[in-house]
């Protein structure tokens, strides 16, 4: 998981890919639910696409994971390799470019 993304992708773009994959956008969603952004940190509102019941719907959720203990911060550096999700309430975050910030300079 990255702690920095961009979303600069256009509604006609996200409506030709729901449609490539046979899924219906809700009526009620325009352009003005899936915002422009040059950055989304963590704790951000930030846009994802989720499951809701028969549909997909799309909607904003804080971005980053939830502090593991009371005294933690966000978890934003997330590997998945060896996870299980088979049973998890995942969603997808549309972004046209990610970050990773390493603490290095070049």
């Amino acid at each position: 998981m990255c702690n920095d993304f961009e979303q600069h992708i256009a509604w006609a773009e996200y409506c030709r890919m729901m449609a490539s994959l046979a899924l219906e956008i809700p009526t009620h969603q325009t352009e003005l639910d899936l915002p422009q952004a040059d950055d989304v940190r963590i704790n951000d509102p930030a846009p994802i696409i989720r499951s809701a019941d028969d549909a997909i719907e799309r909607t904003s959720m804080t971005f980053g994971f939830p502090p593991a203990g009371l005294n933690g911060g966000p978890v934003f550096n997330f590997l998945s390799e060896g996870q299980q999700f088979a049973n998890s309430k995942r969603c997808l975050v549309p972004a046209s470019a990610f970050f990773k910030f390493t603490g290095k300079y070049p």
